[in-house]
């Protein structure tokens, strides 16, 4: 059984790792590349504009692709398709970037002077990120949703490739301010979906109606998760560019480049993360506890390893591989080092928890989680420690208290049985609610 499990899950999540593996590898390429061109300084807005990007995209659409992925899953299983959701969804995502768009151009000013280091062009870049990054999610909950993982991982694929790319270019002909290398890492996605999303599966096939009261209650549970997830997991640098004052610039900028180097394991986790949501909701659909079970420990065990041995990496060879990346100039030690990649570690152990606990629609309780280890890591804040450690401790407990109340939260729900399979989406929706009426 552990092996039919496992093999299943390589066949999904294989087109997406190496996707991902490109993704990853383009981006931390983009922003070695970017940093030997700019130096510290320089780098620090457009180091805040690449974290802004992957935070409030995932923070703002995730939701969508995690119930747009869930709800093809689940009618996929009854053969039935899914536009009628897909077509809510984006619906709402238009809506969303419209607003981002309203407020971008209201807060222009200050989010430059503040955020920035004044360069208004990183505004604009910042709306480009956030209108590609929704039309990515919604195109990937329907690539996974319909089992289209080779896709998913094209798109993946063509993003990275674009954005060294376009950063490889830039620095050749010595281009040394980072709006120009914001505006085409605005860009990357969009370029990824204009070339992928022509064909969408069970998305694009006609089905049941789906009322804004079913895709509502959900997206809103998920928009509150995903908004607590992604500032337990991006606070730290965006605090960092905040409370650095102004001899501590280039200490800011090591520190964020040092953080994105220890998320290299989230690259890697990304590609179970999106074949296990759809896959752990058709197990729901279909009553499979045992199956549900199984899967669960698999993942759970294997995302604990793979943090485990980022934090391996990270004590032996963390400060020479920094400047390896980055350059001589990137000076750290293990002390900074060691916080970040255990608080990575443990922040994907939570997003694995939080995605079974929403494949079964318990939605309050990933929400508790999340909003848990954000209210930690503003505390922690408090303590009066150096600048690096003072951060790093925050994110670690942050990260370590939401694993802990997901975990509880997954133990309470796995107590009831899973909900048998309906004959429709509608009859779905009111038996799960049902069913996680505890949360």
């Amino acid at each position: 059984m552990v092996a039919s499990e496992l093999s299943a899950v390589t066949r999904q999540i294989g087109p997406v790792a190496i996707g991902l593996g490109v993704l990853g590898l383009a981006s931390f390429a983009f922003l070695s590349v970017s940093g030997r061109a700019l130096g510290p300084a320089e780098l620090a807005p457009l180091g805040t504009l690449w974290i802004l990007i992957n935070a409030l995209g995932p923070a703002l659409f995730q939701p969508l692709e995690q119930e747009v992925g869930r709800a093809v899953a689940h009618r996929d299983a009854h053969g039935q398709g899914a536009r009628p959701v897909f077509l809510r969804a984006c619906s709402i995502a238009l809506a969303v970037v419209l607003l981002a768009g309203v407020v971008l151009l209201l807060a222009r000013r200050p989010l430059a002077d503040a955020v920035f280091s004044g360069q208004d062009v990183l505004v604009l870049a910042l709306f480009l990120g956030v209108m590609g990054l929704g039309a990515e999610h919604l195109s990937r909950g329907a690539f996974a949703g319909g089992g289209a993982f080779a896709r998913y991982g094209t798109q993946l694929a063509i993003d990275g490739v674009f954005r060294i790319g376009s950063a490889a270019v830039l620095a050749a002909v010595g281009v040394a301010t980072a709006g120009s290398y914001g505006v085409f890492l605005g860009l990357a996605p969009i370029v990824a979906v204009a070339l992928t999303a022509s064909r969408l599966g069970p998305a694009a096939r006609s089905g049941p109606g789906h009322s804004w009261a079913d895709i509502g209650g959900a997206i809103g549970w998920l928009t509150a998760g995903a908004l607590a997830s992604q500032f337990v997991i991006n606070a730290a640098p965006v605090a960092a560019n905040l409370l650095a004052g102004p001899q501590e610039q280039a200490r800011a900028g090591i520190f964020i480049s040092v953080l994105v180097l220890t998320r290299i394991p989230l690259f890697l986790f990304a590609a179970v993360q999106a074949s296990f949501l759809p896959g752990m909701a058709a197990m729901a659909a279909a009553g499979d506890t045992a199956g549900f079970g199984r899967r669960l420990k698999l993942v759970t065990g294997a995302v604990a390893a793979l943090g485990a041995a980022g934090l391996v990496v990270i004590l032996a060879i963390g400060p020479w591989l920094v400047q390896l990346v980055y350059g001589p100039e990137y000076v750290t030690t293990r002390a900074d080092l060691w916080p970040l990649a255990a608080a990575s570690g443990l922040f994907m152990l939570g997003s694995a928890l939080a995605q079974a606990l929403i494949s079964i629609r318990a939605y309050r309780s990933s929400v508790a989680g999340w909003l848990t280890g954000a209210v930690v890591f503003l505390l922690l804040l408090l303590v009066p420690l150096r600048l690096e450690q003072r951060i790093g401790l925050a994110f670690l407990a942050g990260s370590a208290l939401a694993v802990l109340v997901l975990a509880v939260g997954m133990r309470l729900r796995l107590r009831h049985p899973l909900t048998p399979a309906p004959a429709t989406e509608a009859a779905a929706t009111e038996a799960e609610g049902k069913d996680s009426s505890w949360t």
